[in-house]
């Protein structure tokens, strides 16, 4: 799951707290520009194709699920430990 902070200063991934993987990005949810947004900040911080991020359900809740390739596990598993 990923926890959504729109509106933000910066897009950033912030860390992981409670499981969630905890994302900020300036653009405001209007229209879905916030749910681009975050595509393209998770699709650039696991170095993969924005294609290859999937909304599944959330899209207009704080709390999405995304579908990624099965690659990008050790890199979340990095995030978690905050590496």
């Amino acid at each position: 799951m990923v926890r959504v902070k729109p509106g933000a200063r910066k897009d950033a991934v912030l860390g992981v707290r409670a499981g969630e993987l905890l994302v900020s990005v300036r653009a405001r949810p209007e229209k879905g520009k916030a749910n681009l947004d975050v595509i393209r900040l998770l699709a650039r911080v696991l170095c993969i194709s924005r294609d290859d991020v999937v909304l599944k359900r959330g899209g207009a809740l704080p709390h999405k699920a995304f579908s990624l390739p099965a690659s990008v596990v050790p890199m979340l598993r990095r995030l978690e430990r905050g590496a």
